[in-house]
């Protein structure tokens, strides 16, 4: 009994404690948070903006790895659309020959050698005996006759090119105007034609090839007549100097015939 009357005095004494705590609470002046309100407003915007600042970052990280991913793309989009277009090129240039020159084209090849030597014109192609290119097969672009290949290896070619003092091609007055000659190279970069006599050819004439030698189609440009020179009372050939048709030292893709 003294034991229940110990816990209900307990009990009682902890309410009318909580009673008086409740009544007697303090509360903040108003005028000391309205002077709080500002610096909590303030550190409030702070962590905002901190916030906002984090994300700004991160999404222009974000943003410059997808800039720089996006210009790889397009680099390597640009080089396989070059890629593209040189081979469309290279497929144009072979229609034209084929339906200008001679319907016998072997191969399109890239040069990948000039000789440096002034005394010689000579090219180096990435074809060879493996492509099916032999010697003697002519080589050729839309604007006019190359040369013709002297030495082949496996993957490779070596192209004379018209200019070279140990090239000759026959020639002959273009639109059958008649007239059977022989162009020599005659460097750095002219071709000497020799004429019989009688041959009314004069300064603006264009040359093509004749069927002389049996080694190229007949009707392909070779060059345009710069100059005629004088003749002697003695002399049985009328001597030209021929511009090539085509600077063989500046082009890139070139055309391999079949030999005839």
């Amino acid at each position: 009994m003294k034991g229940w009357r110990l816990i209900l005095a307990v009990f009682a004494g902890l309410l009318a404690l909580s009673m008086v705590l409740t009544r007697f609470q303090v509360v903040a002046p108003v005028a000391l948070r309205a002077g709080v309100a500002p610096v909590t407003r303030l550190s409030v915007t702070a962590a905002d903006n901190v916030r906002r600042a984090y994300v700004t970052l991160m999404q222009d990280r974000d943003q410059k790895a997808r800039v720089t991913q996006l210009q790889k793309e397009n680099d390597l989009l640009t080089q396989r659309n070059e890629l593209l277009s040189r081979e469309v090129g290279r497929l144009k240039q072979v229609l034209v020959i084929t339906t200008t020159q001679a319907p016998n084209a072997l191969a399109i090849a890239q040069v990948i050698g000039v000789d440096p030597s002034p005394l010689q014109a000579r090219l180096e192609l990435n074809r060879g005996s493996r492509d099916g290119v032999r010697v003697h097969m002519p080589v050729t672009v839309p604007g006019g006759l190359v040369g013709q290949v002297v030495d082949v290896a496996a993957g490779q070619a070596t192209v004379l090119a018209l200019t070279d003092p140990e090239s000759a091609v026959g020639v002959t007055l273009q639109g059958s105007r008649g007239g059977r000659g022989v162009a020599h190279g005659s460097p750095p970069d002219r071709l000497r034609a020799e004429f019989s006599r009688g041959v009314p050819i004069k300064v603006g004439d264009v040359l093509v090839t004749n069927s002389q030698g049996g080694v190229f189609p007949v009707g392909i440009p070779v060059g345009r007549v710069e100059e005629v020179l004088p003749m002697g009372p003695n002399d049985v050939h009328r001597t030209v100097i021929v511009k090539p048709a085509v600077d063989a030292g500046v082009v890139e893709d070139v055309t391999i015939l079949e030999g005839l």
